[in-house]
């Protein structure tokens, strides 16, 4: 939450420039943080008899790799400014550069938390490093030193991850190579290398060629309605995945099981994916009105749009979560490949026209390409289309009705009442419409959140109670 707060505090200071010209840097140091730690992680988790050799092999090979990529951006930091006529890039990048190595040494305490389902120190590190380099980042922004305020804070939060992780993970950091193992390895890594290198190449492409013909403060635009659809898939999606990763496992021979559990999975991701999704899209425009000054008003369309693109997300983390636990990464592999290839190909065609129609054809990406892994777990594991898509309907049916509802409340509210009462009439309109629909049409499923929101009136209850007998 507190790194919501502080994009939701920094976007309005430094603008859609200052964003833009990080998220082109993102393009060409991003690589270690989203391919190579994801994948190694995945080949220390897939490998059944671990050892110490494991972990400094992949740690090894990890920094090797990423030390050449930082190198390259260094030097190469004067032509890829020039590139884009913004001359304030070299500097960063060169400062940027070091990113790679730092992010490559975090596959193996990642592993091994994840082995051995403990996942405090992951939320220990993310906790204590957003805040640290967040307020850095804050306070520099404050202070009006612009896209350097982002560069700080970047090179802080990861050098905070790196050494609290491995401070409070049970395992010795280490370097040293093996082939036997690094070959064991790549077994498991090998196919998710692939897959994220598509997966990282589907979201860093379009971001290159959109600043290319674009521009800085354009793809600034794009760079927060990127970061809206990021931050509800971490809220809605990935924690869940995570966890389902690991659990699925115990269906690799059990079809019956695993049936049933990925339909809980997509209901459980579905049910607040899908009302933030759309109910976020209506709010869009008196969100911005309130949040942000003229400089972003041309990035709603774009916002909503980023938005509405994570509905088919449920199935694909879902259906992703499930391949992952039977073992079957090479279909991951071929899924991102055709992703990237249709994005990179939408975004080639389109970038020209100007963002409102590449973010459009970027967004119709993830529903014309859903089927494809709908047909991977139906051949490896037995899963039926038609059962994925019918666990999914009835949350769909009743976020659209509690999102009708909110935009046409919005355009009523629009010359009666200010912004700033709006936005929350609006929120609080739209929970209740959605609550009571599920609680009316899947009251199993909203059994877990009523309990959850019982026990917190309760605590509020509770502690107002105590403050007025201590008065």
């Amino acid at each position: 939450m507190f790194g919501l707060a502080l994009f939701a505090v920094q976007a309005p200071l430094l603008g859609p420039r200052t964003f833009g010209l990080i998220t082109i840097v993102m393009v060409f140091v991003g690589f270690c943080e989203f391919v190579l730690e994801i994948a190694s992680t995945e080949g220390l988790v897939s490998v059944r008899d671990i050892d110490e050799r494991h972990y400094a092999t992949m740690t090894t090979a990890n920094a090797a790799a990423a030390a050449v990529l930082g190198i390259a951006v260094f030097f190469a930091a004067d032509w890829i400014a020039a590139l884009f006529s913004e001359p304030e890039l070299a500097a960063v990048l060169r400062w940027m550069a070091v990113l790679p190595l730092i992010s490559a040494l975090l596959s193996a305490p990642n592993a091994a938390t994840r082995r051995a389902m403990q996942f405090r120190p992951l939320a220990i590190r993310s906790v204590v490093s957003i805040a640290v380099g967040g307020t850095v980042g804050l306070v520099l922004a404050f202070l009006h030193y612009g896209v350097w305020a982002l560069v700080a804070q970047a090179i802080v939060q990861r050098l905070l991850n790196v050494g609290i992780l491995w401070a409070i993970v049970p395992i010795r950091f280490r370097l040293g190579f093996s082939l036997p193992h690094f070959r064991e390895l790549m077994r498991y890594a090998g196919p998710m290398l692939v897959s994220q290198t598509m997966t990282w190449s589907a979201g860093q492409i379009p971001r290159f060629l959109l600043g290319f013909y674009l521009g800085a403060g354009e793809l600034g635009l794009f760079s927060l309605a990127s970061r809206l659809n990021e931050i509800l898939l971490q809220l809605t999606l990935s924690p869940r995945y995570a966890v389902a990763r690991m659990e699925m496992q115990r269906h690799i021979d059990d079809p019956a099981g695993l049936e049933y559990s990925v339909k809980h999975l997509l209901q459980n991701m579905a049910v607040l994916c899908f009302p933030m999704c759309i109910g976020g899209a209506a709010l869009m425009p008196v969100l911005f009105s309130v949040w942000l000054d003229a400089r972003w008003l041309p990035g709603i369309f774009t916002a909503q749009i980023m938005l509405l693109m994570c509905l088919p997300y449920v199935t694909h983390y879902g259906l992703s979560a499930a391949l992952l636990g039977i073992n079957k990464q090479s279909a991951i592999a071929v899924n991102s490949a055709v992703q990237t290839a249709v994005t990179v190909l939408v975004v080639a065609v389109f970038a020209p026209l100007g963002l409102n129609a590449a973010v459009s054809a970027i967004a119709l990406r993830p529903f014309a390409t859903a089927p494809l892994p709908m047909f991977y777990v139906r051949r490896y594991g037995g899963l039926s289309p038609r059962g994925i898509v019918s666990a999914q309907l009835p949350l769909l049916a009743a976020a659209l009705v509690m999102g009708a509802v909110v935009a046409g409340l919005s355009y009523l509210c629009k010359a009666r009442l200010p912004d700033l009462v709006t936005l929350p009439l609006l929120v609080v309109v739209g929970i209740g419409i959605y609550s009571a629909l599920l609680c009316k049409f899947l009251p199993a499923l909203a059994a877990p959140y009523l309990q959850r929101a019982t026990k917190i009136l309760r605590r509020l209850g509770y502690s107002r109670s105590a403050d007025g007998g201590a008065g």
